[in-house]
C-alpha cells in the first residue's frame, strides 16, 4: 500500500466547516470517468485490483493519518483481492484537487470527503449515486438520522457516513473545584462561571473565533442553543448569541485572544491551565491525556439557552468517484470501514464517534460517553446553507470579530453578517 509523504494539516477539525470557495461560485462539471490509479482496473474485485482511495486526515505517522492507514492494512489483510493505493492531500487543497481531477478524468475510485461538501460535489459529477448499491445493502437504518441526511442528494444517496465528532465543554476540575463552581448547564450559568474563573490573568472560557469558518463554530453553537437558524442570522437568537459573547468578552470571562486562536490554540490555552474551560470536539482527548498526563479535567454537556442545546456535528463521508472503473471493489472497502466491529477499533484510536448506533463500545470511557450523548442533539447544516457553509460561517465569524474588537455594535455586525449571508445563498 503506497503511503504519502505529504506534510500533515495542522488542524483537523476546521474540515468538520470547510466548504470549497469553489463551490460558492457555482462551478459545476460533467460526470468525468475514474480509473483508479493508472486507469486500467477492473470492477471485478476478484481479480487482483488496485483502488485509490484519496483523503485529507494526514500522512500515516501522524496521529490523525495513522489509524486510517492501520485501516486500510486491515482490509488488505482481510481478503486478497484488492489493495489500496493511499494519497493525502492537505485540507485546503482537497476539493480543488478533486475538481480538477474531476475535469481531467482521473478521480479516485474513493474519496474521504467532507459531510458537507457531499450534495455540491454531487451537483458537480464528482461522486456517485449509490442509491442501488446502499438499497440492496440494507443498513442505512443503523446511522443516526442528522449523519445519513449529510448523504443525501434529491432523494439519491451519495455516500457513507465515515465517523461523527461533536463539541461539548472540557473543563479544569480543580481550577473550578478551588472556586466551588460546577460546570455551568445554561448560557447564564456560562457566563457567570467563565467570569469568576478569570483571575490571575486567565480566562474562564476559550473558544475558537480566528477568522474565518473555524472561528465561527462557537457563536454557531450559541446561536443555536437560542434556536437560531444560521440562514437567518440576524434575528433575536444571533443578538442574543452574539451580546452573550461580547458579554464575556467585556467581563474578561473570555480572553481577547479568541480572535486568534484556533482549535489547537484552545486546546493549549486550556492544557497550560490558562483557561478553565474550552468548548472543542472529542480530537483532544487522547491529546491531552498523553501531552499533559497531570491535568485534571473532566468533559460536561454544552449549556443550554432558551431551548436544548444543539452541537455541531463534524463529519466525513466515503464516496465513489464518478465513473469509476473499479466501483465495486471501492465499495468492497467502503462497506468493510463500516462494520460495527472495525469501527469499534479505529474509532477510538482517531478520537472520534461511530456515525451509526451500533457500534460497540468497551471502553466505559465516561468521556467518550459524554461525547455519544451530546451526539445525539448534533446539528449540519442542510440544502442550499450546506453548499454555502463555509461563506456563511465565515460572516458569523466576521461578525464576532467586529463585536468583540468594538469596531462595530451588535446591531451593526449582524446587519452586516446578513447582507453576506442572503448574498452567499443568492448564488
Amino acid at each position: 500500500m503506497a503511503r504519502s509523504s505529504s506534510t500533515p494539516r495542522s488542524r483537523i477539525l476546521t474540515r468538520a466547516l470547510g466548504i470549497s470557495t469553489v463551490f460558492a461560485l457555482g462551478v459545476t462539471l460533467t460526470a468525468c470517468s475514474a480509473g483508479g490509479s493508472d486507469g486500467s482496473g477492473s470492477d471485478d474485485s476478484g481479480s487482483g485490483t488496485e483502488i485509490t482511495l484519496w483523503q485529507y486526515y494526514g500522512d500515516p505517522d501522524t496521529p490523525t493519518g495513522g489509524p486510517l492507514y492501520d485501516f486500510i492494512d486491515r482490509f488488505e489483510a482481510s481478503q486478497d483481492d484488492i489493495t489500496v493505493d493511499v494519497r493525502f492531500i492537505p485540507f485546503g487543497d482537497f476539493n480543488r484537487t478533486l475538481l480538477q481531477s474531476a475535469a481531467a478524468g482521473d478521480l479516485p475510485d474513493v474519496a474521504l470527503i467532507n459531510a458537507f461538501d457531499t450534495a455540491a460535489m454531487a451537483d458537480a459529477g464528482v461522486i456517485e449515486d449509490l442509491s442501488e448499491r446502499v438499497d440492496e445493502w440494507g443498513e442505512q437504518d443503523a446511522y443516526f438520522p442528522t449523519s445519513w441526511e449529510t448523504t443525501q442528494v434529491d432523494g439519491a444517496t451519495y455516500g457513507i457516513p465515515h465517523l461523527a465528532d461533536a463539541y461539548a465543554v472540557y473543563y479544569n476540575k480543580a481550577m473550578l473545584g478551588a472556586a466551588g463552581l460546577t460546570p455551568p448547564t445554561t448560557w447564564t450559568e456560562m457566563e457567570e462561571t467563565a467570569a469568576a474563573l478569570a483571575v490571575d490573568g486567565k480566562s474562564g472560557l476559550a473558544v475558537s473565533g480566528i477568522e474565518g469558518a473555524e472561528g465561527a463554530t462557537g457563536l454557531v453553537i450559541r446561536t443555536l442553543a437560542e434556536g437560531g437558524d444560521l440562514a437567518e442570522f440576524d434575528s433575536p437568537a444571533g443578538e442574543t448569541a452574539l451580546n452573550s459573547f461580547k458579554t464575556m468578552s467585556d467581563s474578561g470571562a473570555m480572553s481577547p485572544g479568541v480572535l486568534t486562536w484556533n482549535e489547537d490554540d484552545v486546546k493549549n490555552q486550556f492544557a497550560t491551565g490558562q483557561a478553565a474551560m474550552m468548548i472543542n470536539s472529542a480530537t483532544y482527548v487522547s491529546v491531552l491525556r498523553e501531552e499533559n498526563p497531570e491535568l485534571e479535567w473532566d468533559v460536561a454537556l454544552l449549556p443550554k439557552g432558551s431551548e436544548d442545546q444543539l452541537t455541531f456535528l463534524s463529519a466525513e463521508n466515503l464516496t465513489i468517484g464518478e465513473g469509476s472503473e473499479n466501483a465495486d471493489a471501492a465499495w468492497d472497502l467502503i462497506t468493510f470501514m463500516q462494520q460495527p466491529e472495525e469501527l469499534a477499533t479505529y474509532l477510538p484510536e482517531r478520537n472520534k464517534l461511530p456515525a451509526r448506533d451500533d457500534v460497540p463500545d468497551e471502553s466505559e470511557d465516561p468521556v467518550r460517553a459524554t461525547f455519544a450523548e451530546q451526539l445525539q442533539s448534533a446539528w449540519a447544516p442542510e440544502g442550499d446553507l450546506a453548499a454555502v457553509s463555509n461563506d456563511v460561517f465565515t460572516h458569523v465569524q466576521r461578525a464576532l470579530q467586529a463585536s468583540l474588537s468594538g469596531s462595530s455594535s451588535t446591531a451593526d455586525a449582524l446587519k452586516t453578517a446578513q447582507t453576506g449571508i442572503d448574498e452567499a445563498l443568492a448564488k
